[in-house]
């Protein structure tokens, strides 16, 4: 799977014009990618009590980076760079290559959800390949176990030269609810995450996004 993490202030002011136009026009226009097999969009919410430097954020995953790239060759992007460019500013974009741990199979367009997204480094105290194993073997299977837990994609961020800001991996958990995310982490597997974080993920960078799924 090849997952595209997007982030983005809007250039105008006008918060309400501009997403009655983000989620009137542009996001219609972006569930015309040929070959998109999961879209999510969302507000940024505050993590740790701050506010994020970007008001929105998008998910975009297909089966693999050709298939993106296909889609960026399609008749959608003429109108769809227009609009970014009349309406969107501070634009982020991170390629990861992913792969889905939790598939959000009961999924329907129009949905509310809560997605965290996580980027990281591992901590590499026996070096990179223990710490790869320790994660996928260990970390991911308690994350796998956290009650409510609607969809768990993970993966490799795909480094973009001249781009030194960047982590090693990314995790995205989408839950019903920012409630349902917190009663989770509350749990005995969520506690048990929490302490297997302290010793696995460093320089970890956090998104919460009050989202709603478009594919």
């Amino acid at each position: 799977m090849h997952l595209t993490f997007v982030t983005f202030n809007f250039q105008s002011a006008d918060i309400a014009a501009e997403e009655s136009n983000y989620l009137g026009h542009h996001v219609d226009l972006a569930r015309r990618f040929p070959g998109l097999r999961q879209y999510y969009t969302g507000r940024l919410m505050k993590v740790a009590g701050k506010e994020s430097d970007r008001v929105r954020a998008a998910i975009l995953a297909y089966d693999d980076a050709a298939a993106a790239a296909s889609a960026m060759r399609s008749d959608v992007v003429p109108a769809l760079l227009a609009d970014t460019q009349a309406h969107l500013k501070d634009v982020t974009s991170t390629a990861v290559e992913a792969e889905t741990v939790v598939p959000f199979d009961s999924r329907r367009a129009g949905q509310n959800c809560f997605v965290m997204v996580a980027e990281f480094d591992l901590v590499q105290g026996a070096g990179l390949d223990a710490a790869e194993k320790h994660y996928l073997g260990t970390h991911v299977n308690i994350a796998r176990r956290l009650p409510g837990l609607r969809n768990y994609i993970i993966g490799k961020l795909i480094k973009t030269p001249g781009i030194e800001d960047s982590r090693y991996r990314m995790a995205t958990l989408a839950f019903d609810s920012l409630e349902a995310y917190r009663a989770a982490y509350r749990s005995a597997a969520g506690r048990e995450l929490l302490k297997d974080e302290e010793a696995t993920i460093r320089n970890a960078r956090v998104y919460r996004l009050d989202a709603r799924v478009e594919v």
